[in-house]
Parts: C-alpha cells; structure tokens; sequence
C-alpha cells in the first residue's frame, strides 16, 4: 500500500515544472511555519483554572474538645476545625476588609448607628439538609448572651438585643453606636435544631461538639481514636450544597499529636503535609523542602511589657526610669534570638497598616534604642550605680529592684531572660515570675498583682484600643493591663468608638498615641507572625494576614491541587 502510494505521488510530482515544484515547497514549508506559530499561540491564550480533586493532610498539636462556634475560642484544634465546618454572616478578605458569606449583602445600619438589619441568602441549608434560616441566626446570638452557657464571647454581646424580623432577616440594636461591632458577625452560626433539646448544663458536653452539623465547605464524615479514647483523625468532604459553590479539593484530613516534636516527626515521615501552628523554635527542626511553602501571616497582636505603676511607684512611678527601661531594649535582637527573624517590631498600641497608625511614633523616644541615654535616665532618678555592688540605689541605699512575669510558654521564658540581661546590663536587679498560664492569670493578671508583665494581647481586626488603653478597664475583667489612665486619651478612645467616617476615626487615634508614648506605660516589643507551614502544590490561598491563625482557612474552598486549561 505504501509503495503504491509513494509511486503515485512521484507520477503527480513529475507533471510539475521545476519552477512549479520550488514554489511548492516554499508553500509548504510556509504552511508547516504557520501552523507551528498558531499552536504556540493558542498553547500561551490558555489559562490555568482550579480544577475538582485531591486531599489535603495537615497535622495539629492538641485535641478537638468542642467544635463549636460558641466555646472554640478557648482551644486553637476547635477554633481551626470550627473555621471549616460553620459559616458566619460575615468574613474577613485578605486585608481584613469585611465580606459577606451568610449574609446577601452588607448591613443596613440606621442613621445613629445603633440598628444593624441584615439579610440572608436563600436557600442556604445545613449539613443534614435543613434549611438555615434567622431563626437559627438569632438563636445562636441569644445563647451566647446567656451566662448559664459560659461563651467566652458573652461579653462582646452583652447590651445586643437580637430579633426575627422574617424568615431571611435578622435586626440587632445595640446600646450606644460603636464602630467595632460589626466584627462580631463573624462568629459562626450554629444549627437551632440540633442544640435546642441540649441544655445549658450539657452543653459543653454534647455529643454534637464533636458530630458537628455546620454550613461550611466541608463536613466530618469519620473520627478515628486510638485505644486511649484521644482522637488521632477526623476526615472531612466537601460539602455538595455549599451556599458559595463546591470545594474544590475532596477532602481534608487532620491528624492530632500530643507534642510539636511528635508533629514535626510526623511530617518528616510524610504522614502529613502541612503542619499547623508550630512555635517558632521548633519551626527550625522542620526540614525544608522544595515541596513545603512557608508562609507568613501577620496577626494583630503584640508582644509587651506592661508596666503597673502601682505596685511599684517607687521604681515605676518616674517616667525617667520607664524610659530607661524602654530605651535598654534591643527589640531586633529578640526577633531574632526567638523567633528566628519571623516578627516585626512593634512600638505602640496600633500597629502598622491599621486604621489610625501613626506614622512618626517608631521615632518616639522610648522605642529608640540607646543604653548610654538609658543609663543617664536612671541616675537622674536619683539611682546611681553603687561602684561596690554594680547595682543601682537610691540615696537611702534600696536597690533598684523590679519584678517580671510571664507564662511558661517557651518563647516567653527565652524573651523573658533576655529583657533581664538587657536591664541588669543597666545595674537593675531583675527577679522573674515564671508561671503556668492558670497561675499566671490567677494569680497575677486578674488581682493586677505585678509590677511588670511580658504578655501579647490580640487586638482583632478593627484597631479600637478601648478595651485595653481605656482607665475603666483597669480592673478584672478589664484589658488594661496597666495603670494608665489620662483623661483627654479616655475621651478620645469613647469618641473614636461611635460610628463615623474613617479619617475621623483615624485622626483621634493619632491624638490618642501621641499622649500615650508621653506616659510610657508599656514597651512594645513585637507584632507576632503566624508562619504556616503547607504544601506548594496547595493553590489558592491568598492570605497576607489573619485575625486569628484559624482564619489561615477563610478560602479554603477555593484552595485546591487539580487544573484544567
């Protein structure tokens, strides 16, 4: 067949002239020219899509105790496993604007600012099929309003009246107009139906804290447990019904340890493949691999000293010897000494890229580094260096004695010891108080029964620092870890609260850091970095920084292995 074929060509070939052939050729390699150039365009025109397929695995340190909107704050297992399997009405974006998810649209909010009227979306239903209405919505704010079920975000809900307008609309009307409300709705909605027959005595007990039924992308389909009784994974799909559409990746699965360093072998022997929050000297045991992407989430939460006048006014009370203190502090040395480069310096109560940041307090005095001016501060305190003892005392002789603490959480402890080299440096006797977290809180946070306190506070998605700079919160439950208290920065801090155009938010919280750096009642050490350890071949995730480190998941229907042109 083929001889026959080629023997026809060369017959037909013939009949053409050698001009006519030449010409032939050219075409035709014009052609094979064309056609080459034509695919490598239309290869280049396509664009990758996410596609559905594969699981992802990641391994977390702790146990799942209630998977449960209302109570996962207190437990960061809950908090994560709660971020995939419950929806609010709200989300944050990647910047931490906020977004509708249960919600058809932003609220309406009235002319005061008071009434809050929001719409949901139709056709939303619940893992098991039932519909999620306002009637569930409203439900799940009342109970955390409740006291008898303990929510530890009671108090944010505590002057909220909530109320059924329809069947897709919820009102809530709020005491005095605040700015910062909004981020409330953010808290996942719970099922009406399934915990209405649970009293507020079983509650944190149900069997539904672990059989979670949730609107979100994916829904617990097994938990396996070992013979102890302590859960070892819990298995995910992705949910069919989903109110934004299906997930792309099948599943994902989490597997519990009981220590970081058990985690970290588990991912060296690839029984995982992303590890969840690892503290940052053990993220320096984790091997590197090309297929391991490290990503670094800022949080808005600050590590500092808190200073308490009160207890000390003899060695706290002049803001020479606070400055002192500030300026003896080499906050980059922290940074990397502890956590390893992965922090950046902090230097007052609103950090940067934060509504009303103030650009010119990291040039305020006490957060310039500089020991000789240190030292100059505390002898014009009145405490010069004894040449005997190489301490500082006063005129009577007393040294110059402060107290530290903190908890035992390990970065803490290496932080702490190196602020007591830093100040003993100076000829300041430095006695730390390391504490459980339990004692600690106890025993010294909540009595205020310190003098200095090395503690981080995570001020949320919205920069208003009234919980924690405002002097009605100076005692338990107040947040205002120190003795300050000014007048005109309470007065500032009540007015930047109310509903309001931004730049006039942002133009008293400016005024209000300016007072602050004058009184120095804090140094300010760092902005913490939650460095997340997950596959490359995860897509999709586009975070620059988070809330909380639970919401690393706020996308993760979108996340996903699979393409397709």
């Amino acid at each position: 067949m083929l001889s026959t074929s080629l023997s026809r060509f060369k017959n037909y070939w013939r009949r053409f002239s050698g001009v006519e052939q030449k010409l032939l050729l050219v075409l035709l390699v014009v052609f094979l020219a064309s056609l080459a150039v034509w695919q490598t365009q239309s290869r280049a025109g396509q664009t990758e899509t996410a596609a559905p397929g594969g699981k992802y695995t990641e391994g977390l340190v702790g146990q799942p105790k209630n998977i449960n909107p209302l109570l996962s704050p207190a437990n960061d297992v809950d908090a994560d496993l709660t971020k995939i399997i419950y929806s609010g009405l709200y989300d944050f974006d990647s910047t931490l604007n906020l977004i509708p998810d249960l919600a058809s649209q932003l609220p309406e909010i009235s002319a005061d600012g008071k009434i809050y009227t929001i719409k949901l979306k139709d056709n939303i239903v619940w893992h098991d099929g039932t519909p999620l209405t306002a009637s569930d919505v409203v439900y799940t704010y009342q109970l955390i309003q409740d006291p008898e079920f303990a929510s530890p975000l009671r108090f944010s809900w505590n002057k909220v009246e909530v109320e059924k307008v329809d069947e897709l609309t919820v009102k809530l009307t709020i005491r005095e107009s605040s700015a910062t409300f909004i981020a409330n709705l953010t808290v996942g909605i719970i099922p009406k139906h399934i915990w209405e027959s649970v009293g507020s005595n079983n509650f944190a007990l149900s069997k539904f804290n672990l059989q979670p039924i949730g609107s979100g992308p994916f829904k617990i389909t097994e938990i396996k447990r070992g013979r102890d009784g302590d859960i070892q994974t819990i298995m995910l799909e992705r949910f069919s019904k989903y109110h934004k559409g299906e997930a792309f990746l099948d599943g994902v699965e989490f597997k519990f340890y009981e220590t970081n360093d058990e985690l970290i072998n588990a991912y060296q022997s690839r029984s995982v493949q992303g590890l969840g929050y690892q503290p940052y000297d053990r993220n320096l045991f984790i091997r590197p691999r090309e297929s391991l992407r490290k990503i670094s989430l800022t949080l808005p939460q600050y590590q500092a000293v808190f200073i308490n006048q009160t207890k000390n006014p003899a060695g706290l009370g002049d803001a020479r010897i606070r400055l002192a203190l500030a300026k003896a502090v080499d906050k980059q040395k922290i940074i990397d000494e502890v956590y390893a480069g992965a922090a950046e310096e902090a230097y007052g109560p609103i950090l940067p890229r934060y509504l009303g940041y103030h650009e010119q307090i990291p040039g305020a005095d006490m957060n310039i580094y500089g020991l000789d001016r240190a030292k100059q501060l505390l002898d014009e305190a009145g405490f010069p260096i004894n040449p005997e003892t190489g301490l500082r005392t006063d005129k009577e002789g007393r040294i110059l004695t402060l107290n530290l603490a903190t908890n035992n959480f390990s970065p803490n402890v290496r932080v702490a010891e190196i602020l007591k080299e830093m100040w003993e440096a100076l000829g300041i006797q430095i006695i730390l108080n390391i504490e459980t977290i339990a004692d600690l809180e106890e025993g010294f946070i909540r009595p205020r029964n310190y003098e200095l306190l090395l503690f981080s506070e995570n001020v949320g998605a919205d920069p208003d620092p009234y919980a924690y700079w405002h002097s009605s919160q100076v005692r338990d439950p107040g947040l205002n870890l120190t003795s300050f208290a000014v007048s005109e920065a309470d007065k500032l801090l009540v007015e930047a609260r109310v509903n309001q155009p931004a730049e006039d938010r942002a133009a008293k919280y400016r005024k209000f850091q300016e007072l602050f750096v004058g009184q120095i009642p804090a140094i300010f050490l760092n902005q913490n970095v939650f460095v997340y350890n997950i596959p490359a071949k995860i897509k999709g995730l586009e975070l620059n920084t988070v809330v909380t480190p639970a919401d690393r998941f706020a996308n993760i229907d979108n996340w996903h292995v699979k393409t397709k042109k």
